[in-house]
């Protein structure tokens, strides 16, 4: 019976540590999230502008573009929103943008994407 558990210990120890070497070896994914204001659809190169753009181009050919997202009229609560992945009006900023100086902004207990 101990020769047993010893081999059911032995096999755990072993596939545990498989395990973690498959965890090691994938690397997390590089994201990188681009958010420009006053950004018109046609403005970027990989749209057909006439604007040069070969950085934005690169990463758009070599990732993944995100094209269904509400924004609103103003920037705060669309970063509130996209940072979030919560409606606006329930991260508290439907209103507009956060003024210099003012003392608001995403509750403390917010998860970040």
């Amino acid at each position: 019976m101990l020769s047993v558990l010893w081999h059911v210990w032995a096999a755990v120890f072993i596939l545990a540590n498989l395990a973690n070497s498959f965890n090691a070896s994938v690397k997390p994914p590089n994201i990188v999230m681009v958010v420009a204001d006053d950004l018109g659809y046609h403005d970027v190169g990989f749209r057909g502008s006439n604007i040069l753009t070969p950085n934005l181009d690169r990463l758009a050919r070599e990732g993944v573009i995100l094209e269904n997202h509400i924004v609103s009229a103003s920037c705060s609560p669309t970063r509130a929103s996209l940072m979030t992945g919560r409606y606006p009006i329930r991260t508290g900023f439907w209103k507009g943008n956060v003024k210099e100086n003012e003392e608001y902004g995403l509750g403390l207990d917010e998860t970040l994407l």
